[in-house]
């Protein structure tokens, strides 16, 4: 399949890009037990538990800050052809990490899925679905159950993004900690099963803008989570600036994004941010 982005994909399509995804798991983890075991065996040990998520988080950090960004385009990098299939399907940008630093990233989700359905048996892999037709996660490879459904790769690629530019990442206790709430949320337990039918950010493209809304009750019941992402989206490349209109509204003027990618970049962030 060509690299249709998920958001265009018809019903045929996401089903095939989901047997891609799968295909790829064994080899992914393989390849990241393998290097572990040359470079890391004596800090990582993968022996499918919770704990063991952190400091293999923490080490594939250091090593995707080493590797920084690549000075190819994303249309253009040669080694495009052997990314894992989500990052190709994915909204990626530019400056991006590398083939090894995603290989890194792909292989850490085989891990995750490894020790989450462990721990969560009842939820299976299917095409992301939603009744809002711009849902962040439509068409996407999930793990789903009745409650709650998650695309793996998500948070550790906004992570790993932070750390190849240099910004800060998500450390090893959070990654463990966002193993523990997706389990939960699996199971129909926590904030994220509550919420699943309402997005957490809606994104309108407007002449020359993005109109955002963010979920209600989050400048509520977070207001200085709300400063925090202002101040963050406000410092990224190409953000030429970002308004407060209202409690939970946002005009965000940002010419080289479209509104998927700004979508996804707010939901990614919030995603890690908001405390439970």
């Amino acid at each position: 399949m060509r690299d249709v982005p998920y958001e265009l994909m018809t019903a045929a399509q996401a089903a095939d890009a989901l047997d891609a995804f799968l295909r790829e798991r064994a080899t992914a983890l393989g390849a990241l037990r393998a290097t572990v075991s040359a470079a890391a065996d004596d800090v990582v040990v993968l022996d499918g538990t919770p704990d063991s998520v952190g400091p293999l988080w923490a080490w594939i950090t250091d090593r995707v800050s080493e590797l920084g960004v690549t000075a190819a385009a994303l249309e253009e990098d040669p080694t495009r052809s052997s990314w894992p299939s989500w990052a190709r399907h994915g909204r990626l940008v530019d400056p991006h990490p590398p083939a090894e630093s995603l290989a890194l990233v792909d292989g850490f989700v085989s891990y995750l899925a490894e020790v989450i359905t462990d721990l969560a048996p009842q939820a299976r892999w299917r095409v992301g679905e939603h009744r809002i037709a711009d849902h962040p996660l439509l068409n996407y490879p999930v793990l789903a159950s009745d409650h709650h459904q998650i695309f793996l790769p998500g948070i550790p690629l906004f992570s790993a993004y932070q750390s190849a530019h240099g910004r800060t990442p998500m450390t090893g206790d959070e990654m463990r900690v966002h193993v523990g709430r997706t389990v939960d949320a699996l199971h129909g337990h926590g904030p994220e099963a509550a919420a699943i039918e309402e997005p957490l950010v809606t994104v309108v493209a407007e002449v020359d803008c993005f109109d955002v809304g963010l979920r209600e009750d989050i400048p509520a019941a977070h207001p200085q989570v709300v400063e925090e992402l202002i101040a963050e989206l406000a410092d990224r490349d190409g953000v030429a600036s970002v308004h407060r209109y209202g409690p939970a509204a946002l005009v965000v003027d940002v010419p080289d994004w479209d509104e998927l990618r700004l979508k996804l970049w707010l939901t990614l962030w919030l995603q890690r941010h908001l405390p439970r």
